[in-house]
């Protein structure tokens, strides 16, 4: 419904894609190359898996239509930024990683995420990143702004890293990214990430169908067809996967979709980051609960309260309790209690607010199974040519594609062979 001409550039992008690159047949394993094979990982923060079906992205589209595209990608749970491009780079769920959420509280340090000083904390991201990976067999990997890449795991950084500077503008990220190919060919990073996060803000201001989201991803689709037609100046467009990933998807939020939780939580005896932490009560997807020293009976009376209120636009989860698709058991950082909205409600509690909170148009952090929180994937290169549509995924499988197109031995993930199997044709061993 908003899909609209953009500028040529993108345009002509796309048709080079169309016409230049190679295709090599499903199921058969990549032809030997003089140059050897790369990953360029791009993250579009909030790209919503339906989006080239509305908006216009003629860059994107010949990259699917080159390549592979998912139905849409299941994020992991909560359907939030931190927890799943960590997810992305990790292969593990969060109960694994720890970054159970944008700022996730650690109940047996008894401290919370704060944002910027943690991005540089080793405690908080646990797991081994594909870079790692990269770099401890040997790989050059060149980083921008991919969350977890701040820190050194096991004393490895990426070889080329910066720490996040959101106003850095997204011109002089394409040329940056593009200089690291300049280098001579034993320097040029095999495994690259850059991330953009326009998408995910404006939807946020705007909800996620919008002419304003529509003008965002034109805008990003244009930065994606300058990395392509640089890859293809340096004659390494037809050896780089191109793999573009999303965080999650976007629901549209009303002011009269709302659930007070205030009759049902006793907050003298527990404690919500979300309602009670740094930034104060807010409308919410979903909140964590934790006991105050220990008080369970006051998280049993919260989750039979909420659970039997008949609202049905709320759940509550208790710690051992979640769906099996949740994997937020996180052993110091999973919740003692989930409670979760119905995707486009938002959770508040107005005993707590100091001032009625706005409800924003656009928010994510909803059930990751709801089509709405679906991410996209789109990929292009030697592993992915020809594969054309495929169905939905779970997000921590990327890792092992990247780990099989670059010949690594992976590290312990949550991914499942068979189905990196199925994305990339075949090209990537089931086992």
């Amino acid at each position: 419904m908003f899909r609209s001409f953009v500028h040529t550039a993108a345009v002509c992008s796309a048709l080079l894609l169309a016409s230049c690159a190679s295709v090599t047949d499903a199921g058969s394993a990549p032809e030997a190359k003089a140059q050897p094979e790369r990953v360029l990982l791009i993250g579009l923060d909030g790209l919503r898996a339906d989006a080239l079906d509305m908006y216009d992205a003629p860059t994107l589209e010949a990259l699917a239509e080159r390549g592979a595209r998912a139905e849409r990608m299941i994020p992991v749970m909560p359907s939030k930024t931190f927890v799943n491009f960590y997810s992305i780079a990790t292969g593990l769920y969060p109960e694994n990683h720890g970054m159970t959420e944008n700022a996730p509280y650690d109940r047996e340090a008894r401290t919370g995420f704060v944002n910027p000083m943690s991005a540089q904390d080793p405690f908080w991201w646990q797991g081994e990143p594909i870079w790692t990976t990269a770099e401890r067999e040997g790989l050059t990997s060149a980083i921008m702004f991919w969350l977890g890449s701040e820190v050194a795991h096991d004393g490895l950084r990426p070889s080329i890293w910066t720490p996040y500077q959101h106003d850095k503008p997204y011109q002089e990220r394409v040329d940056e990214v593009l200089a690291w190919y300049d280098a001579p060919a034993e320097d040029q990073p095999r495994l690259a990430a850059v991330y953009f996060d326009r998408v995910d803000s404006v939807a946020h201001r705007n909800g996620p169908e919008n002419e304003a989201v529509a003008e965002a991803v034109a805008d990003v689709d244009g930065y994606v067809a300058q990395l392509v037609a640089g890859l293809e100046a340096r004659d390494l467009l037809e050896t780089t996967n191109i793999i573009i990933v999303s965080d999650h998807g976007m629901a549209e939020l009303s002011d009269e979709r709302i659930v007070a939780v205030d009759d049902w939580i006793d907050f003298e005896r527990v404690y919500s980051p979300h309602m009670e932490g740094r930034w104060g009560a807010g409308a919410q997807p979903y909140i964590f609960l934790f006991s105050e020293d220990g008080d369970q009976a006051a998280i049993d009376e919260a989750h039979d309260a909420i659970n039997a209120s008949g609202n049905e636009h709320v759940m509550a989860y208790k710690a051992g309790e979640m769906p099996d698709h949740y994997h937020l058991d996180h052993p110091t950082r999973g919740p003692d209690l989930l409670v979760v909205a119905e995707a486009g409600w938002s959770l508040v509690a107005p005993s707590l607010e100091q001032s009625p909170r706005r409800i924003i148009p656009g928010n994510h952090g909803y059930d990751n199974m709801d089509p709405v929180m679906g991410a996209t994937f789109i990929a292009a290169g030697p592993r992915f040519d020809g594969v054309g549509e495929v169905a939905a995924f779970e997000n921590v499988n990327v890792y092992l594609m990247i780990a099989c197109a670059l010949g690594l031995d992976p590290a312990e993930t949550d991914g499942d062979p068979a189905e990196v199997a199925r994305v990339t044709g075949g090209r990537c061993p089931a086992q």
